[in-house]
């Protein structure tokens, strides 16, 4: 292994940091599995396109 690489953190420890920061800012936890993660996924997809559809309607959203 190069110097370089020995430097460099793997994307899979990168990746379960980045986790680990988003459960706790969506749900001030660890999720209790994949399922429970997409669950809080789309629920803030269905709020936020729900949100976007009624300011669309009013006129707020420019196109």
């Amino acid at each position: 292994m190069t110097k370089q690489q020995m430097s460099v953190p793997s994307v899979s420890v990168n990746y379960a940091s980045n986790c680990a920061v988003l459960n706790r800012i969506y749900i001030g936890r660890r999720f209790k599995n994949d399922v429970e993660r997409l669950e809080k996924l789309f629920d803030l997809y269905t709020k936020m396109t729900s949100t976007e559809a009624k300011l669309g309607a009013k006129g707020v959203l420019a196109s």
